[in-house]
């Protein structure tokens, strides 16, 4: 079942034969640059896969979904919503990679997009962040694209380091 559908665009939820097409694209170190370490092979991708499966479907019914292009029928990238804690909070936040050779045709933001309208229609957050690095000005455009401003720095935060925080309110909250 769909997550969401926009013009050019499929999210769905991940299974575990995405764990190939997945690998290829957190194998490249550019498109990887500001995002953390990849697995180390396809099992590996299935297993987190798995995991991610369990631990935010399952638990939450939300979480990353794949990322489909309708034209070519395939993966090429993931968007979607995580639960981060943030100076003591826990918030929802807008997650999204499209993979490098994809790049700059506003695919990003168009699932970015999408996955907004589910976290305010389908699970009524009213308020979500992005954690972006501040050299990452490809993530921090579609961010501001999509409605989120700058809140504050946060310094090393998880394995990331110095890091911004993005925020945007959402309507229809419940």
């Amino acid at each position: 079942m769909n997550v969401a559908e926009t013009p050019r665009l499929i999210i769905r939820p991940f299974e575990p034969t995405d764990a190939a097409d997945l690998f290829r694209i957190y194998s490249d170190a550019e498109t990887m640059r500001f995002l953390g370490r990849p697995a180390a092979s396809v099992e590996e991708e299935r297993s987190n896969i798995e995991n991610h499966i369990r631990s935010y479907y399952d638990q939450y019914a939300f979480g990353l979904w794949a990322a489909i292009l309708k034209s070519e029928m395939r993966l090429i990238g993931r968007a979607g919503i995580l639960y981060q804690n943030i100076e003591g909070k826990t918030d929802p936040e807008l997650a999204y990679l499209i993979d490098r050779n994809f790049c700059g045709r506003g695919l990003a933001t168009e699932a970015a997009s999408a996955v907004i309208q589910v976290a305010q229609d389908v699970h009524h957050f009213s308020r979500m962040v992005a954690v972006i690095h501040p050299k990452n000005a490809a993530s921090i455009r579609v961010a501001v694209k999509c409605g989120f401003v700058f809140e504050n720095e946060l310094m090393g935060y998880k394995d990331f380091g110095d890091v911004h925080l993005y925020s945007r309110q959402l309507h229809n909250a419940a």
